[in-house]
């Protein structure tokens, strides 16, 4: 039986944070990211949410041109359905939704199940592509023997 209530948008959005940090980080640097954000939220703090890459390759594979613009059109304005985001975007449902299934696969995107429509959304207010370089240890620790 369809479900005709409205999904409750800001009940489901309160659990997640406002920010998504996407990030390059090592599985290392990442996990230890994770076990702290994990502390914070027992102490009842509310950190960003990440999602890191491990290569500026995988960053660029999720985040396409036309990726960009399906999370800018959902983050704008909600829609009902995959369908009705296609069309908003005036894109081929096929590719848009293989688009759409990349960026919840990612943890961008979330669904909504309103009846049988299952309805895209970005939880998040701002997302955030955290990029930083540093110089290798190996370039300081270079041994000299005589």
């Amino acid at each position: 039986m369809p479900n005709d209530n409205p999904p409750d948008h800001d009940q489901q959005d309160s659990e997640y944070p406002a920010t998504l940090r996407i990030t390059i980080a090592t599985a290392e640097d990442a996990f230890d990211e994770a076990i702290d954000a994990a502390e914070a939220a027992e102490s009842g703090i509310q950190t960003d949410a990440v999602v890191s890459f491990e290569t500026a390759e995988g960053v660029r594979r999720l985040l396409t041109d036309r990726r960009l613009e399906l999370l800018q059109s959902l983050m704008d304005e909600p829609v009902e359905s995959i369908t009705a985001l296609a069309e908003r975007v005036d894109r081929n449902y096929s590719a848009v939704h293989d688009d759409v299934d990349v960026l919840k696969a990612a943890g961008v995107v979330k669904f909504r199940t309103n009846g049988r429509s299952k309805q895209p959304f970005v939880p998040y207010e701002i997302i955030e592509f955290d990029v930083t370089i540093r110089a290798s240890a190996s370039g300081t620790d270079t041994e000299v023997s005589a």
